[in-house]
């Protein structure tokens, strides 16, 4: 159990606050270049750390799988990515799906600067990601292939 909050950068300079039952990783810049610059699964290897990492500092698991967590990172992170890039592209989107598109992307922005990492009993999303554990794999695929076509690009 840790009874203080931990901020830990050993890991790519990654900023990862640890504390009972969570892992908290910051939206920025090392994260994102991280996750797309360096080649194989990352977000993988990041929620391999982070476990290993609680363990580690709480003498005790993070209850959460491997690839529940990783998922949780790989979708925040592009999901911040998509709603940026509808910001961005304001001239070649009509003005009206603009605006509409405008204030919901917004909204999901202001959820996306930290991944709250909780375990079940004190996370009220973990189940969204631990449903989508079954189909890692494929999820796994996706993401490998898009990093890929952008390293093409």
């Amino acid at each position: 159990m840790l009874k203080a909050e931990i901020l830990d950068k050993n890991f790519n300079n990654i900023s990862i606050r640890f504390s009972d039952k969570w892992a908290r990783i910051i939206c920025d810049e090392a994260l994102f270049d991280f996750l797309n610059k360096q080649k194989g699964n990352t977000a993988l290897k990041l929620s391999e750390y982070i476990l290993d990492k609680y363990q580690e500092l709480a003498g005790c698991q993070l209850n959460i799988t491997k690839d529940s967590l990783t998922i949780e990172i790989l979708f925040h992170q592009y999901m911040d990515l998509l709603s940026t890039s509808f910001l961005l592209a304001k001239t070649s989107i009509p003005k009206d799906i603009y605006n509409k598109l405008e204030k919901t992307c917004k909204e999901i922005k202001s959820h996306m600067d930290i991944i709250d990492c909780g375990e079940l009993s004190v996370d009220n999303n973990r189940h969204i990601w631990d449903s989508l554990e079954k189909y890692h794999k494929y999820i796994y695929k996706i993401y490998l292939a898009a990093k890929k076509l952008h390293k093409h690009t």
